[in-house]
């Protein structure tokens, strides 16, 4: 059995994109305690004195839930409809408490599409999620064809373990307008302490 483990974390965003008029953030709600989840605010703001058009995946602003590399970490959106809407699950995925002494999601089978959005924001508009973080315990990572799910996490494993955690998308323009700016990426660092 897991022991229980609530580590502080910490987050560091890329620099701001050169070229384009937005402004992107992302700041720590909380850490891991034995009452909830660590949570993070991601923030994507129009600088500019237009409108401009920008292309979200199904989780605006932010899609990108799965960590880079083994998936080990998951952000789940706050938000009971856009988890309904963007993961395609009525299903509980965030838990009430922690499960085997450890912040991880419900064994819920999920999936987040691959789905582009135009969205125009005005001058000044922001667009803000709230995530939870979990780590993800089992994640499908045979063919879209198969029922069969295997754990990314080892016996010897601890929950949640230290690191750094990254999470990258893309933010393309709408092609139908006359944008100023190019597609860019941007990013951010979830580092998990001892």
């Amino acid at each position: 059995m897991p022991s229980e483990r609530y580590p502080n974390v910490a987050v560091a965003a890329d620099q701001q994109p050169r070229d384009a008029p937005f402004r992107l953030g992302v700041e720590k709600g909380r850490d891991f305690s034995p009452d909830a989840p660590a949570r993070i605010r991601v923030t994507f703001e129009n600088r500019s004195s237009t409108e401009q058009t920008v292309g979200f995946g199904p989780i605006p602003p932010f899609s990108e839930i799965w960590s880079e590399g083994d998936g080990l970490l998951v952000l789940v959106p706050s938000d009971a409809a856009v988890r309904r809407h963007a993961l395609g699950t009525d299903e509980e995925i965030l838990p009430d408490r922690p499960v085997d002494g450890c912040w991880q999601t419900n064994p819920v089978r999920f999936v987040r599409h691959d789905v582009l959005r135009w969205r125009t924001l005005d001058a000044g508009e922001r667009v803000r999620t709230e995530y939870a973080v979990l780590r993800h315990p089992e994640r499908e990572i045979l063919a879209a064809t198969t029922d069969e799910w295997v754990s990314v996490r080892s016996e010897s494993d601890g929950c949640l373990p230290a690191g750094e955690y990254r999470f990258e998308e893309s933010f393309p323009p709408d092609p139908r307008t006359d944008a100023a700016w190019d597609e860019f990426e941007w990013g951010f660092s979830l580092d998990i302490e001892e």
